[in-house]
């Protein structure tokens, strides 16, 4: 073999492996690339999860605070509807003892006569009721034994409207000088006023008794 043909020999080997380092090089990359892809998808893959947990988490949060929001405004109706409830039990309490001291004057006064009924009313009425209630003039009504009426199981009702309430009391009557066993079952429905810190009778609607009621 002579310089040039071995010459050529050589860098045939040469180019051979240096395609064959070429091919293995590019391999080696390709498989690189595709691991890189891989890695790449499994990243994009966790990150697509994280980015649903973190937006279920923010959805799970504003679930939570709405929650939270319904769960205090429905305390804070709670606590206004208690509220309510007992300052109308408080105004029913005042309202009764106004109708007791009311019906003791108009059942029990110290003096007996109309005009005698009458001043024991007022302190119970406001300026338009006790023009309802004075009378024309001065009678007696012992006759009629006002002052051994016993009232008993006074029972008062009040409904809220405006500032007024609208009132049905419940009560007994019964009368000491004829016959202690009998009563007489009574309503009475008015309307009241707060005066200041006082209830008072505004307008008078009935006063009547109920017949065949069993109290």
């Amino acid at each position: 073999m002579n310089r040039k043909t071995m010459l050529v020999s050589v860098m045939m080997i040469l180019a051979l492996g240096a395609g064959v380092y070429g091919w293995t090089s590019a391999d080696t990359a390709n498989k690189n690339i595709s691991q890189q892809k891989q890695e790449l998808r499994t990243m994009a893959s966790k990150n697509g999860s994280l980015e649903t947990q973190l937006e279920a988490l923010k959805i799970s949060n504003q679930v939570s605070r709405h929650a939270s929001s319904s769960s205090d405004s429905a305390s804070k109706r709670v606590d206004t509807t208690s509220s309510q409830s007992d300052n109308l039990t408080d105004t029913t309490q005042k309202i009764t003892a106004m109708m007791n001291g009311l019906l003791q004057g108009i059942y029990s006064p110290k003096t007996a006569t109309t005009m005698g009924q009458y001043e024991a009313m007022k302190p119970y009425l406001t300026g338009e009721a006790i023009q309802t209630f004075m009378p024309d003039r001065d009678t007696p009504i012992s006759a009629n034994g006002f002052q051994e009426t016993t009232i008993n199981d006074l029972r008062v009702y009040v409904t809220p409207q405006g500032d007024d309430y609208l009132l049905m009391a419940r009560y007994e009557l019964g009368n000491n000088k004829t016959n202690t066993n009998k009563k007489t079952t009574m309503v009475f429905q008015g309307t009241v006023r707060k005066v200041s810190n006082d209830y008072k009778l505004a307008a008078f609607d009935s006063n009547r008794a109920l017949s065949g009621v069993t109290p």
